[in-house]
């Protein structure tokens, strides 16, 4: 795998860390814009915040890329880390799959968005006009039980 072919934003695995001291601040952070709520601080020196095992800046966007929340602000830890480099590759190799779960998203179990349904359209007191006459969700939704072949 080449440099050029390495896209981070296909990627996020770096972001994922085990603990809530894996991106430290530096002194030479002190400048940049770093939001206050980004951070957190532990034993007096501060830290990018984690959440869920990654850093909490770690944003899916609606095209399934993973980009950084505060990229331009980042800390020197962060731009120090290199597409392709040897850490690069291990953060991939050992935590790619976090990464990767992070990107695709969760489908809705049946249960669930039916649930969703039944409470939106079993609503009677909302509704008006001709809508006002239909039976329940939970009569629509239900069916009746399927009759068994005669041997």
């Amino acid at each position: 795998m080449s440099l050029s072919d390495i896209d981070c934003t296909t990627c996020g695995a770096c972001c994922f860390g085990t603990h809530d001291r894996y991106v430290a601040l530096l002194p030479e952070d002190r400048g940049r814009a770093i939001p206050l709520d980004a951070t957190s601080e532990i034993d007096g020196r501060r830290f990018l915040r984690m959440c869920g095992g990654h850093c909490a800046q770690l944003t899916r966007t609606p095209d399934a890329r993973l980009v950084c929340g505060i990229y331009e602000v980042r800390p020197e830890a962060c731009r120090a880390f290199r597409a392709g480099s040897f850490e690069c590759l291990k953060a991939r190799q050992h935590r790619g799959h976090l990464a990767e779960a992070m990107r695709t998203p969760a489908p809705v179990p049946l249960s669930e968005t039916s649930t969703i349904l039944v409470s939106a359209i079993d609503a009677p007191s909302e509704l008006k006009g001709p809508e006002a006459d239909l039976p329940p969700a939970h009569v629509i939704a239900s069916k009746p039980p399927r009759s068994r072949p005669r041997a």
